[in-house]
């Protein structure tokens, strides 16, 4: 019933003339005020119903008390006071729900950075979750090692755990994307918009002035916005392994969050991070510049042809699939970029946890070791799965962000 009036408040909007009013209490009210009025006639009466007749006229039944009468006055006086106090109540809510409103809209309509936050977290759980099963079979040859194929990778999972291990720490991954993404996207927009800044100033540029940037300063950018991000979420990258690596000894996100601190301490949760850092540098500044970059490219040729054919060159957008196929090309370049690091960040958050043996001091002890006993090979193992997964992965993020960008209403530069 509460729910009920509440959402009957949320969707209505109070009108000032009496037309708009309730019914129910106008009536009441009117008629206490009549009966005011008429007290001293109507004596006599014995109930309330008896009290007025359908036209609102006194009515007095013979055999009535004057008592009966003063109680029924009572009982209207009490109605219409009752009613006046829910009146006010749904004044003040209706006043409070449209400083609120007001408010959210004041907020929203510039709140660009959260926007662009929510813009990537989006993207990059629904990329993330599509390719959740490539995912897997990237993490088991990184961290095992091994001579198996994808599709045999692939099959041996289905059939000893069904869909649900294709699918094994897609949770934990994805609450670890979403804030990854979004820090990122929200990081690379931000340095893009200070280095613009800094060189409209060196160049004694006006506001009104364009001011391009160029590959490399797109690297810097994403490079620096994928360090932020990956050090922010990093606790939750070593969780996803563990919950792809051993789903059978963790039963939930926290279990494996506790089972890594009982295993190797808090800093448990922080191995493999400066192999990370050294990895996201060119591996997301790799992504963003070949994706910006080329896309900036083919939007200006295609914008071009529009002017000399007489279109309007702002309706002349990028295909849904040249964008997929641009955000393929710089996945597909940054992950090759920096698989070994993956390879030896993999490596390093699992030894000394679940009973594996601590092997390796740092991470070029561990790039070293890995070469030295299985081979320079060994430090691309699982880059098949991987770029399988992070081409469409990444394409259809930077889809979904394009996307999400028109439908917030925001813009790049």
């Amino acid at each position: 019933m509460s729910a009920l009036l509440l959402l009957l408040l949320l969707t209505t909007t109070p009108v000032g003339s009496e037309a708009g009013a309730l019914p129910h209490i106008k009536s009441i009210v009117f008629k206490s005020r009549e009966y005011e009025n008429t007290s001293q006639v109507c004596v006599g009466t014995s109930t309330t119903s008896s009290l007025f007749s359908e036209s609102g006229n006194c009515v007095i039944n013979r055999g009535g008390a004057a008592s009966s009468v003063a109680a029924s006055t009572d009982a209207v006086i009490t109605t219409s006071e009752s009613a006046l106090t829910f009146l006010g109540v749904v004044g003040s809510w209706l006043a409070f729900r449209d400083a609120i409103t007001q408010r959210v809209q004041e907020f929203w309509a510039d709140a660009d950075r959260f926007k662009f936050l929510l813009a990537g977290a989006i993207a990059g759980v629904v990329s993330r979750t599509a390719v959740a099963p490539l995912e897997v079979v990237a993490t088991a040859q990184m961290v095992r090692g091994g001579n198996k194929n994808m599709i045999t990778e692939l099959t041996e999972i289905f059939r000893a755990e069904g869909v649900s291990g294709l699918f094994k720490g897609n949770g934990a991954n994805c609450l670890k994307v979403a804030p990854t993404r979004g820090v990122q996207f929200f990081a690379f927009e931000s340095f893009k918009g200070r280095i613009v800044e800094w060189k409209r100033k060196r160049l004694g540029a006006s506001p009104d002035d364009n001011i391009t940037l160029t590959p490399i300063e797109r690297l810097v950018a994403g490079g620096f916005a994928g360090m932020i991000a990956s050090s922010l979420v990093y606790p939750l990258e070593v969780v996803k392994t563990m919950l792809t690596m051993y789903p059978g000894r963790y039963s939930s996100i926290g279990a494996a969050f506790a089972g890594v601190i009982q295993d190797a301490g808090p800093r448990g949760l922080y191995q493999g991070l400066t192999p990370t850092l050294f990895a996201m540098f060119p591996y997301v500044g790799v992504e963003f510049m070949i994706y910006e970059t080329s896309k900036i490219a083919l939007e200006a040729i295609i914008k071009r042809r529009a002017n000399e054919a007489g279109e309007d060159p702002v309706l002349a957008t990028l295909p849904v699939f040249v964008s997929l196929g641009l955000g393929a090309l710089a996945g597909a370049a940054a992950q090759s970029s920096a698989h070994p690091l993956d390879v030896v960040r993999k490596r390093l958050q699992v030894q000394g946890i679940n009973g594996n043996p601590v092997l390796y001091k740092n991470t070029i002890d561990c790039m070293v070791g890995v070469a030295r006993k299985n081979g320079i090979g060994a430090l691309y193992k699982g880059v098949g799965p991987a770029c399988v997964a992070t081409i469409p992965g990444t394409g259809i993020a930077y889809i979904t962000y394009e996307v999400m960008k028109k439908v917030l209403g925001l813009s790049s530069v």
